[in-house]
């Protein structure tokens, strides 16, 4: 039994876990977090209708440290599901999210959460992490992370920011965030966004306050044949794109562009933020050159009024030789290029 001695001035940490058929993975998940360098936990554990020995693990363990809750789904609802149905029976100040396959290491709270309770501006902050890939795991990452090796990510929020405008900067897994924020603005994962819902996710959050990373690795994410980044990489970097639509556009409003990029634009949407962005001397921007080209390489339709139209846009100079013949390329043979959003 885990006694309770806190201090009652210490912030209570809700560490919130989903679990699905990780039979192999659980104890050691939840004995990473039992053995925390700080004590003042609970931990919620959302049994999703698991139909191995993961629930009887996880009683196993409740029984040996009271912090433990277990909520049991009588069938498998799905990640998103789970992890909304946790965040409603959480009593802490701070909602901390791990998954049931990756380990903690001992100070991944004490250390966010010392920053946290320093930074107020700061609403959220994860880490690096380090890739556990055991041999034979299954995973086609494998293929390409080498076991140990630390994923960094930028450590400021304007830095946190930009990159949601082309990937997602955040290790949903080693995050520690206010509960009063999920309180204050209601906040649940979408489940629109499957298998992308913590990109979709961060973005939203980071509107509403300072996002931050620790610049150390703090969790091991572990490689295996299961897990989602495994079974559903083409539909995740579709809803990818439309998350990446989404934050382009709050980054267009925010710089004062009228102009809308949906699940498809034209030529002529493209010259028309191209132009603004112009007259707000903002071209030379690297993030805005990423931008345009994306908008271009994009393209569903061409034609060569546009290849025309392209080669005397005097806006083009932010292009290098060799993009503009790469635009053009994609303009004359578009079946032939991945298109970025």
């Amino acid at each position: 039994m885990c006694g309770n001695e806190f201090m009652l001035n210490e912030p209570l940490v809700s560490v919130l876990i989903c679990a699905y058929n990780v039979e192999k993975y659980i104890e050691e998940c939840i004995n990473a977090v039992i053995n925390q360098t700080y004590k003042n936990l609970e931990i919620i554990v959302v049994n999703d209708g698991s139909s191995d020995n993961t629930l009887s693990k996880l009683h196993s363990l409740s029984k040996k440290d009271t912090r433990i809750k277990i909520i049991n789904n009588s069938k498998n609802l799905g990640f998103i599901s789970s992890l909304n149905i946790g965040i409603e029976h959480v009593s802490g100040d701070y909602i901390a999210r791990t998954d049931a396959d990756d380990i903690t290491k001992p100070d991944w709270i004490e250390k966010i959460l010392g920053y946290l309770e320093k930074e107020k501006h700061i609403i959220a902050m994860g880490s690096y992490i380090q890739v556990l890939s055991e041999q034979g795991n299954g995973s086609n990452l494998s293929n390409y992370y080498a076991d140990g090796q630390i994923w960094k990510n930028p450590t400021e929020h304007k830095d946190i920011f930009e990159q949601m405008l082309f990937r997602n900067p955040i290790h949903n897994n080693s995050m520690i965030m206010r509960s009063s924020i999920f309180k204050h603005y209601g906040l649940r994962f979408d489940s629109s966004y499957k298998h992308t819902e913590d990109y979709k996710f961060w973005l939203d959050v980071s509107r509403l306050g300072d996002l931050a990373n620790y610049p150390e690795p703090l969790v091991y994410y572990r490689f295996h044949s299961n897990q989602t980044s495994s079974l559903h990489n083409e539909y995740q970097n579709l809803m990818a794109k439309k998350i990446r639509r989404i934050a382009i556009n709050y980054y267009l409003l925010d710089l004062g562009v009228e102009g809308y990029v949906g699940d498809t634009h034209s030529f002529e949407d493209v010259v028309k933020i191209q132009s603004q962005l112009s007259h707000l001397n903002l071209l030379k921007n690297d993030i805005v050159r990423k931008i345009i080209y994306d908008l271009y390489f994009s393209l569903e339709s061409y034609s060569f009024f546009y290849i025309f139209n392209f080669i005397s846009n005097k806006d083009n100079y932010i292009f290098s030789r060799k993009q503009k013949i790469k635009i053009i390329k994609k303009m004359i043979r578009p079946y032939k290029y991945h298109s970025p959003l």
